[in-house]
């Protein structure tokens, strides 16, 4: 129900997690497309249609009320129940896990319990997701750009019948399943599209979409950080830490004299 999901998104306060958690080397984002990439839309909105990363508890509160009266449930009891599952091994993760779950409890009242896998039998059950109505039900996943295109991040994530499609986007049996089919044919379409400006906005309009519908609850971008010595010249930084193959014949170590 993309009631229920938005209001589990809007009960996040990102910021403090970011801060808390992660003691501010981590971006809060409501973001599929991250900063520094191309494409990235600055004008981005939330579920409430704004850009606030501290949550909007009365807003949540509302959207959970509407989603349990249309699937004819009067309280948060008749829920089923929800599993959380991640990564075992990250104290990093089990925190940020801890401080979600709180507040789910605090804002929705709604109790989300959680399991940990090791990470290659977390991938495998996020892949026998794909196309089946009992695969995991809620997992956390980071993604690493293969690309610096809005596609890796969106048709690649999105798309109708793309292997990394575990969450079923568009694929489903869900009262939104129509308007989400609708999405994956814009993004077709962009990928596509040879006139660059018009691409990156149709990307941009596709995934305010997918924000709006909580098709990923993003939570924070990472950041990075090096160290170089200034007598290395040439480089161009790029925000996915990749340098192009051709670029290495531009770079050298200046010689002091």
């Amino acid at each position: 129900n993309i009631h229920i999901r938005q209001a589990f998104e809007l009960a996040i306060d990102k910021k403090t997690i970011a801060k808390t958690v992660w003691k501010n080397t981590v971006l809060p984002t409501n973001h599929i497309v991250p900063q520094g990439m191309p494409g990235y839309n600055s004008t981005l909105a939330g579920p409430d249609g704004t850009q606030n990363l501290n949550g909007n508890v009365t807003l949540a509160q509302s959207l959970l009320q509407q989603g349990l009266k249309e699937e004819g449930w009067t309280n948060v009891t008749q829920m089923p129940a929800i599993t959380l599952t991640y990564a075992s091994g990250i104290s990093s993760f089990d925190q940020e896990i801890a401080a979600l779950v709180g507040m789910w409890q605090k804002v929705l009242n709604v109790h989300v319990s959680t399991s940990t896998l090791d990470y290659n039998t977390l991938l495998d059950k996020i892949t026998a997701s794909t196309g089946s109505q009992d695969g995991l039900q809620f997992w956390g996943l980071a993604w690493v750009g293969e690309y610096p295109d809005p596609q890796d991040w969106l048709s690649l994530q999105f798309g109708q019948g793309v292997v990394n499609n575990n969450m079923n986007y568009g694929q489903n049996v869900g009262a939104d399943a129509a308007r989400q089919q609708a999405t994956q044919q814009n993004l077709a379409n962009a990928d596509t599209n040879f006139r660059t400006g018009a691409r990156l906005q149709a990307y941009q309009q596709a995934e305010q979409q997918l924000v709006k519908d909580v098709a990923w609850l993003p939570m924070e971008q990472i950041t990075s950080n090096f160290l170089r010595s200034p007598y290395i010249v040439g480089v161009v930084d790029n925000a996915q830490g990749i340098m192009p193959p051709d670029d290495w014949a531009k770079i050298y170590r200046m010689q002091l004299q």
